[in-house]
């Protein structure tokens, strides 16, 4: 009888490391590609100078310029505004010039 204890407790510890291996190697390779992604490609962030035009809105100029690292919209043309001491959505006028932010993605590789 206590044979087949320890039989049956031997059996239990090797399932249970087996177990934790076998997670730890999962975690440890889903990490891995993550890192691998991440590292092939870097934003920066830069800034150019761009002359209102007849009709613009900062709306527009954010459909235009705006690239996948805002959340929103509104979050640029918040940037915007802040970046150009503006004191509202509608203060921009033809010919006046901004500063916009923008994004380019270099691949690493």
């Amino acid at each position: 009888m206590n044979r087949l204890f320890n039989f049956i407790s031997n059996k239990k510890v090797t399932i249970i490391v087996a177990i934790i291996i076998a997670a730890v190697l999962y975690v440890s390779i889903t990490h891995m590609d993550a890192s691998e992604a991440d590292a092939t490609n870097a934003s920066t962030k830069y800034y150019t100078c761009i002359s209102v035009e007849s009709g613009d809105s900062l709306w527009d100029i954010a459909q235009k310029y705006m690239t996948d690292e805002y959340t929103s919209t509104q979050d640029y043309i918040d940037e915007v505004v802040s970046i150009n001491n503006l004191n509202n959505d509608s203060s921009i006028v033809a010919g006046t010039n901004l500063v916009i932010p923008y994004y380019e993605v270099t691949n690493l590789n």
